[in-house]
C-alpha cells in the first residue's frame, strides 16, 4: 500500500478545507459578529431614547394636565370679594333641588389672610327637604373646585313631618385672596 498517495488524496483536501477556514471563513464570520454586535447596540441605543421620548412626552403631557387644572381651579374658585355670589348660587342650587333655606351663616376658617393666597371660609347651611334631595344636593356641591368639604352634618326628622328632613351642614370651601392671573 501506497501511504504517500493516501495521504496526498486525504490531506490535500483536508489542508484545502483548513486554509479556506482561516483565510476566508473566520475573517467574514469575525466580521458578521462584529456587525451584529454593532447592530444590537444601535438597536439597544434606539429604544433607550424611544423610551426616554415617551417618558419626557408623558411628563409634558402631565406638566400640561397639570397647568390646565391650575387654571382650571383659578378660574372657578372665587375670590374673598366675590364669595356672596358664590355663596348665593348654592343656596340657588339648593332650592332648585326642592329644598328649603333655613339658615346660612358664614366665617373665615383661616385667620392669618396675610400668608396664604388660598383661604378656607366656612358656612353654616341650614336646609329642609327630603334626604335624597340632600345627598344629591351634596353630592353636586362636592363636584365645585371650590368645594373642599363637609366638616359637620347633622341631620334630624320630625314625626310630623317625616318625609322631610331638617340638616345642619358645616361647609368648608377654598377661596382665594385675589386673583394673581387677572391679566394674563
Amino acid at each position: 500500500m501506497n501511504y504517500k498517495n493516501l495521504l496526498i488524496w486525504i490531506g490535500a483536501p483536508i489542508v484545502v478545507i483548513v486554509l479556506w477556514v482561516l483565510i476566508v471563513y473566520m475573517p467574514i464570520d469575525s466580521l458578521a459578529k462584529k456587525g451584529h454586535n454593532e447592530i444590537n447596540s444601535i438597536l439597544k441605543e434606539r429604544k433607550d431614547l424611544e423610551t426616554s421620548l415617551v417618558t419626557m412626552s408623558q411628563q409634558t403631557q402631565t406638566q400640561e394636565k397639570l397647568k390646565r387644572s391650575y387654571d382650571d381651579f383659578l378660574v372657578q374658585t372665587p375670590t374673598i370679594e366675590r364669595m356672596a355670589d358664590f355663596m348665593a348660587g348654592v343656596v340657588n342650587g339648593a332650592r332648585m333641588r326642592g329644598m328649603g333655606v333655613e339658615g346660612l351663616s358664614g366665617q373665615y376658617n383661616t385667620m392669618d389672610l396675610s400668608q396664604k393666597s388660598v383661604i378656607n371660609p366656612v358656612f353654616e347651611l341650614g336646609l329642609k327637604g327630603r334626604f335624597l334631595d340632600m345627598g344629591r344636593f351634596i353630592e353636586d356641591l362636592s363636584e365645585k373646585t371650590a368645594f373642599k368639604g363637609v366638616q359637620k352634618a347633622r341631620i334630624v326628622y320630625d314625626e310630623k313631618e317625616q318625609p322631610v328632613l331638617s340638616g345642619r351642614f358645616v361647609i368648608e370651601f377654598k377661596a382665594l385672596k385675589e386673583r394673581s392671573l387677572e391679566g394674563k
